[in-house]
């Protein structure tokens, strides 16, 4: 079979460049088409087939942000080999326009339909957008919500990461929900630690950005008076340290074992924002800590209240600083956790991942 991947582009470590990165794994002689790859903040890509557009040759610092006009023309341009059989595209953005042959059966990995094009929309003209110019980019943001939904109506299967993210694909692109299939991201359980005896803090683990919540759990713990180590970086920081007590320590960044580290004493993890999926959920289960998060999005499909951690229904620091004690009159079981944890392990993933792709090389184009 004659496959190729793409990924919309590689500029931070995440959990969507996980799951790019294990289909490399899977089939590592197959040509990846991205918008850019960026160097400097993302490192080398050493033995990878890379087929960057011509925005590769735009990019400057932070300059893919500037970029948002030019993607779904720049994705056109990149033209797949017509000899390819099966294009194998994970995606959240505007990367599902790639130029593909007619025969070429397209399938995609979507980590979420395109949160500012649909239901994040307003929160990210407010929140991103000069005030000057949000009239000219909502304008903007219509046309490129009806080349986004042009795009999808190209793919021939789908994967869905979480239940939210196939109900966003079937109210978005309109894919009927029983054909998409959920394949939720990998986790390498092997690769964690859960240690029976855990440590005296809890963990936040993200980016400081406004929409992971950083600020409920800082609050949270100052109330509860319990450590909390927040592990990530972003232009929340300064303002999230001045609200902070001195039980709350910021970190900084942490490379991947560092963090494995962490969470295989942690007490426990604290996630206040609605994810797609939440992949450091996952984590923490595969690290023997228990999850109190909030009940929306993905998580669902990870944490069940009282048997790998607490749901919390409202984003408020209250509420999860009850959440929090709750949890720690649970006494959760390491082990019990670690082994909930396998639903997610890398080798059931790479399991259906083939299984799906297999199956659609088979069958051909859909329409």
């Amino acid at each position: 079979m004659n496959l190729a991947l793409a990924h919309e582009y590689f500029v931070a470590h995440g959990g969507a460049e996980r799951v790019v990165e294990t289909f490399h794994e899977m089939w590592p002689e197959a040509p990846v088409y991205t918008f850019f790859h960026d160097r400097r903040r993302y490192g080398d890509l050493p033995g990878w087939n890379l087929r960057t557009s011509y925005l590769q040759w735009l990019l400057l610092g932070e300059s893919h942000r500037l970029l948002l006009p030019l993607y779904p023309n720049a994705a056109r341009a990149l033209r797949v080999s017509p000899e390819t059989d099966v294009a194998l595209v994970s995606t959240s953005a505007f990367i599902k326009a790639i130029g593909l042959a007619d025969r070429t059966v397209a399938v995609a990995y979507c980590h979420s339909p395109t949160r500012y094009l649909y239901d994040w929309s307003d929160r990210y003209l407010q929140e991103e957008v000069p005030q000057p110019l949000i009239p000219l980019v909502r304008d903007l943001l219509g046309r490129l919500r009806e080349d986004d939904q042009k795009a999808a109506r190209r793919f021939d299967r789908w994967m869905a990461n979480s239940s939210a993210v196939r109900g966003r694909i079937e109210t978005y692109y309109g894919v009927p929900g029983p054909t998409i299939e959920i394949v939720h991201p990998p986790v390498d359980v092997a690769s964690f630690t859960a240690n029976e005896e855990r440590s005296d803090f809890w963990l936040f683990v993200g980016r400081l950005s406004e929409y992971k919540r950083a600020d409920v759990a800082v609050r949270a713990f100052n109330e509860i008076g319990m450590r909390l180590l927040v592990v990530g970086e972003g232009r929340e920081r300064q303002s999230l340290e001045r609200m902070a007590g001195e039980n709350v320590v910021f970190t900084g960044r942490a490379d991947d074992a560092t963090l494995r580290s962490l969470l295989a004493s942690a007490r426990g993890l604290i996630f206040p924002a609605e994810d797609d999926f939440g992949i450091v959920c996952a984590e923490a289960l595969a690290s023997g800590a228990p999850v109190v998060a909030l009940a929306a999005g993905g998580v669902f499909d990870i944490i069940r209240d009282g048997e790998e951690g607490v749901l919390v229904d409202v984003p408020e620091p209250r509420a999860f600083a009850e959440g929090v004690l709750r949890a720690e009159r649970t006494r959760f079981q390491p082990k019990a956790l670690r082994d909930s944890a396998r639903r997610f392990d890398v080798s059931r993933f790479r399991e259906r991942v083939r299984t799906i792709v297999d199956d659609a090389r088979q069958k051909g184009r859909a329409k």
